[in-house]
């Protein structure tokens, strides 16, 4: 779960750098992989145990597209400059 987690917040942080009009899951499934997000569960109470099937379909759709979009915005960053103005930080790409 770790790594899921890990990677969401690179994600946030990879939209920023490369100054995205916005930083939601949301936004980006739609800007990098033509995907609509369903958030009907957003705001419900992920406490709950056990999730209720449909909690579970959720979240696995939320989050089914991470790593894809991860791989999208490594590529994309790696084609910044090092030395671009467009940084606010440094940035390495692996």
């Amino acid at each position: 779960m770790t790594w899921l987690f890990c990677s969401a917040i690179t994600t946030i942080l990879a939209s920023r750098v490369l100054k995205m009009e916005r930083n939601s899951l949301e936004y980006l499934l739609h800007q990098l992989c033509g995907v609509t997000a369903n958030k009907e569960y957003q705001n419900v109470d992920w406490r709950l145990r056990p999730l209720p099937e449909e909690m579970v379909r959720y979240a696995r759709e939320d989050t089914h597209y991470l790593l894809h979009m991860y791989d999208l915005m490594r590529s994309m960053l790696c084609l910044i400059p090092k030395e671009s103005e467009n940084l606010d930080t440094p940035f390495i790409c692996f």
